[in-house]
């Protein structure tokens, strides 16, 4: 096949314009997210199976069901506007009825619904509540979230432990994937996974503000958040397909809108044209299918692995078709535009509550420095402590404390609770309130402990002599566990 001389082999498509021939629906930027986003509302709940099975509690399941309901309306029904917002609404309601919650992945998620809500109701009661606007109006959270995560991604790792290849948490993901080729104690290769984090997130930090190289950004992000759940360090895919989502918001409008063509064209017009719009979800079940499948042969030949263990192993499998699919065809519509020339016709018009929630997302994340909740705040996988009035922050020789809740750290000795037990007998220590708060959960437990060199024997929640908690502290200040060993290792 030849082409005439100066004629580009891959032609950008016209906004409003999508294909040369048979009929395709008008592309929204709407229509092209709202998939995304419901493919990562099940990637997260799924990694919660004990709240669908009812472990949780009748509400606890509802809701989430409730997210698994609205997430395949989502996915089925991308121009039903109501369908994305009832997602936003579902998993909202469902993270309140958690809190407090530790995982960072959902508190993004959660941060991102809450602007879909204030989004949807402040052009609501402007009366211009219309597809376009509420994608327009979301385009400069989404940018602002994405920042956040990676600016924290950075500064929190930025002390003594995470730059030891020893302890450090990037090695901790560097291992599992270079181990089939021996070299997970190469010393060059963990040093180039601690560096090459910081690199890749001060990338993706300049490509969402500097509109001309998003490209590369993007690209460097997506290939960095498709490998990390193949990992099988934690359950990754709830956070990876929501960073994929918010880039499909933060690309240009060009960009995502071949990604429309490209999805609707060749995936589902074919498969609603052959099964009808359920049909949409036949390749996933399909999927799932042999995915569970060889999972399963593996587990008859290797007996004794555990449930969870062989779920998570069936939805990374899923992961690397589905990841792989959505990072190809995102960096092929990038790379048509690389570099971008568009003009600013597509930029998100300024709106001051645009950056309320994201603003206040900010903020939260120097929680650890400020002596306030050490987990949710984006220190993931980072190495940090700030616990006892002491951190390997590079940047502090103590932490700025504004707040006492991290200042008094206790070692228990022992407990009638088998966690706590099992905290003592590894070693590990707990944030005082942390300790206050279980007992006051649990009237009928009790836990020995030492605090400040002093034995308290048998604690019990009748026998605290400080005030109770708020219901504000209550829901909103978690706290790891603290390892007092240095260099630290790597926990969540």
């Amino acid at each position: 096949m030849s082409s005439a001389p100066g004629t580009p082999l891959f032609r950008p498509i016209a906004w409003r314009s999508l294909s040369q021939g048979a009929a395709m629906p008008t592309f929204d930027g709407l229509t092209a997210v709202a998939p995304c986003w419901g493919v990562a509302a099940l990637f997260s709940i799924v990694g919660d199976p004990w709240g669908l099975t009812g472990r949780e509690g009748a509400l606890y399941m509802l809701l989430a069901w409730s997210v698994v309901a609205t997430s395949v309306m989502t996915i089925l029904f991308p121009r039903k506007t109501y369908a994305f917002v009832a997602l936003a609404a579902c998993t909202v309601l469902l993270y309140a009825l958690r809190l407090p919650v530790a995982s960072n992945n959902k508190t993004i998620t959660t941060m991102f619904d809450l602007c879909i809500l204030l989004s949807g109701t402040v052009l609501a009661a402007q009366g211009k509540l219309t597809r376009e606007r509420l994608y327009e109006s979301l385009r400069t959270p989404a940018r602002l979230i994405l920042a956040t995560m990676y600016f924290y991604g950075i500064f929190h790792k930025i002390n003594t432990d995470f730059l030891d290849p020893t302890v450090s948490c990037a090695v901790g993901l560097y291992k599992p994937l270079a181990e089939p080729f021996g070299l997970e104690d190469n010393l060059v290769g963990r040093y180039l996974a601690i560096w090459s984090t910081f690199v890749i997130e001060g990338i993706a930090i300049v490509a969402l503000f500097w509109k001309r190289w998003f490209a590369i950004g993007l690209t460097s992000a997506l290939v960095f958040h498709y490998i990390i759940p193949i990992s099988a360090y934690s359950w990754y895919m709830d956070f990876s397909s929501l960073v994929f989502a918010l880039y499909m918001l933060t690309m240009p409008r060009e960009a995502s809108a071949k990604i429309y063509e490209i999805t609707c064209r060749h995936v589902v017009e074919p498969l609603r044209s052959l099964f009808g719009r359920i049909g949409i979800l036949a390749p996933i079940a399909a999927l799932l299918a042999i995915a569970t499948l060889v999972v399963l042969l593996l587990a008859l030949a290797n007996p004794g692995r555990p449930a969870l263990m062989l779920l998570h192993s069936i939805f990374i499998l899923t992961w690397a078709v589905v990841g792989g699919v959505a990072m190809t065809a995102m960096i092929y519509a990038a790379m048509l535009y690389l570099p971008y020339r568009g003009g600013t016709a597509g930029r998100s018009p300024y709106a001051a509550w645009n950056w309320i929630v994201p603003v206040l997302y900010f903020v939260s994340c120097l929680s650890p420095y400020l002596g306030l909740k050490t987990e949710s705040s984006i220190n993931m996988f980072s190495n940090l402590h700030t616990e006892g009035g002491t951190t390997n922050h590079l940047l502090f020789s103590r932490p700025p404390y504004l707040f006492d809740y991290q200042r008094d750290v206790v070692q228990v000795v022992a407990s009638s609770s088998p966690s706590l037990t099992r905290t003592a007998n590894e070693g590990r220590m707990n944030v005082l309130f942390s300790i206050e708060e279980f007992l006051r959960r649990h009237p009928d437990q009790w836990v020995t402990y030492i605090h400040d060199g002093q034995l308290i024997e048998q604690a019990t929640a009748a026998s605290l002599t400080l005030e109770s908690a708020t219901w504000l502290e209550r829901k909103l200040l978690i706290f790891k566990q603290v390892d007092p060993n240095r260099p630290k290792v790597c926990t969540h």
